[in-house]
């Protein structure tokens, strides 16, 4: 089926019943795949307890409001400045002097961040660089697609290097790879595909030593690495108590759990963050200046991570981060029991599963077959889990369906694939029309 031949839905002619339209709605929802079954593959982040009831009542008083004049309301300033007050002790480490230092603004998600960071490094580079026409960045392969898009966006040229043979960056061939137009180096804590925290300390050494600027893309792990580091995880250093780091990237609606679409960009200092503000002032209303790329937008997520962040508070967050370390031992233990699967040594919240006996890709179709909703890895092939808290049962239950999947699997029972891409087209009956629309221009096959 291509997109033309969709059916093209109309408004309705006239009014419904609040009380059917409700059902209807409810319905639909009903179809997706349960919470419990997503909570592997980042379809829903919900944390422990009665968090997400309560982010949802609070994002719900707010939901309505439009962030973008938060100058005019100071109860909703209050909202944005306490939560990237916390933020700031989190990126930080605590140390006072940082904190006091570094500057935050709020963004929709990962992809507007490091937008943020890259408009601004650009700017830094065209203001103190006369030699820069064609401004480059440096990356390990790892680095996360958005960084590409924003890249494409700003005409910024992203070179990556391969990685070392254990999927760890190699730092040698990233500085090698600097030459006369690279502005700045993309790292990552932890990377999406690998799991694996770069050398931030090394990228932060050697972007002293070159004069440019380090964007750290924390997306992942901003607002949970400190909490496995207090419960005495191994975490590679990668916020700004490195030296050269200048901006980071941190995704609220990730492991801190606030509702879509949340997210921070931070600034090393006020110098930093000066090169990120577009003030407008060309056009009839006086200065228009918003906190991020986008102008109107709810303040209802931030009125959810707000309340979050005062009902756990640091202790809540330290026992939600302990019982996502509980769930990826589990599995860790699983696998590691089970021939014909393996995982991969990862920092932080996520977990890759591999195997050396059989194509993976069967894994992922006999685990939807049984409801769970999985991604993965393509280069090279895996399952990528983004680790949430689950309960007994549901780890349970995904254990055991696992177990008989591969043993399905390795008595030659099993032939139905499933995707590894981050996105794609699976039955395209119900597919949005939009990434349909999307496949028939890159096929060639684009109607009018």
């Amino acid at each position: 089926m291509t997109s033309i031949e969709k059916p093209h839905y109309v408004l309705p002619k006239s009014m419904g019943k609040r009380s059917d339209v409700i059902d209807q709605v409810r319905s639909l929802k009903a179809k997706m795949t349960p919470k419990g079954r997503g909570r592997l593959s980042s379809t829903a982040f919900q944390g422990h307890g009665e968090a997400a009831h309560l982010v949802a009542d609070a994002a719900l008083e707010f939901m309505s409001w439009n962030g973008l004049f938060t100058f005019q309301e100071g109860a909703a300033a209050k909202l944005e400045n306490d939560v990237l007050d916390i933020c700031a002790s989190l990126v930080t480490g605590s140390d006072a002097e940082l904190e006091r230092q570094v500057r935050g603004n709020l963004t929709s998600g990962g992809t507007e961040s490091n937008f943020c960071a890259l408009h601004a490094m650009k700017n830094w580079a065209r203001a103190t660089k006369s030699n820069i026409d064609a401004p480059e960045v440096v990356a390990p392969y790892s680095t996360h697609a958005t960084i590409h898009k924003a890249a494409q966006h700003l005409d910024i040229k992203v070179v990556t290097v391969p990685q070392n043979d254990d999927l760890t960056c190699d730092i040698v061939a990233l500085e090698a790879a600097i030459g006369p137009q690279t502005i700045g180096i993309i790292g990552s804590a932890p990377n999406w595909p690998y799991g694996h925290i770069d050398p931030i300390e090394e990228m932060g050494e050697l972007a002293q030593k070159r004069d440019l600027w380090l964007h750290v893309d924390a997306c992942v792990g901003a607002y949970v690495l400190p909490f496995f580091d207090e419960l005495g995880e191994q975490i590679s250093p990668y916020d700004f108590r490195v030296s050269g780091v200048r901006s980071m990237s941190g995704d609220l609606h990730k492991y801190a759990y606030a509702p879509k679409p949340c997210s921070t960009v931070f600034w090393r200092s006020q110098e930093e963050q000066g090169y990120h503000y577009m003030p407008i002032m060309d056009w009839p209303c006086g200065l228009y200046l918003s906190q991020s790329l986008i102008g109107s937008r709810s303040m209802g997520p931030i009125a959810g991570i707000w309340a979050l962040m005062h009902y756990w508070g640091r202790e809540g967050y330290v026992k939600n981060a302990a019982d996502l370390l509980r769930v990826k031992k589990r599995l860790i233990d699983f696998c590691d029991r089970k021939p014909g699967v393996r995982t991969w040594p990862t920092q932080g919240p996520l977990m890759m599963i591999a195997s050396d006996d059989f194509n993976i890709q069967l894994l992922v179709g006999g685990m939807e077959s049984r409801g769970w909703r999985l991604l993965g890895v393509s280069a090279p092939p895996a399952i990528h889990l983004t680790i949430d808290v689950m309960s007994d049962d549901e780890i349970s239950a995904f254990i055991t369906d696992m177990d008989q999947v591969v043993d399905q699997i390795l008595a030659g029972e099993l032939v139905e694939e499933g995707l590894l891409s981050y996105g794609g087209v699976g039955a395209e009956e119900d597919a949005p029309k939009w990434l349909l629309s999307a496949v028939e221009i890159f096929d060639g096959v684009a109607h009018d």
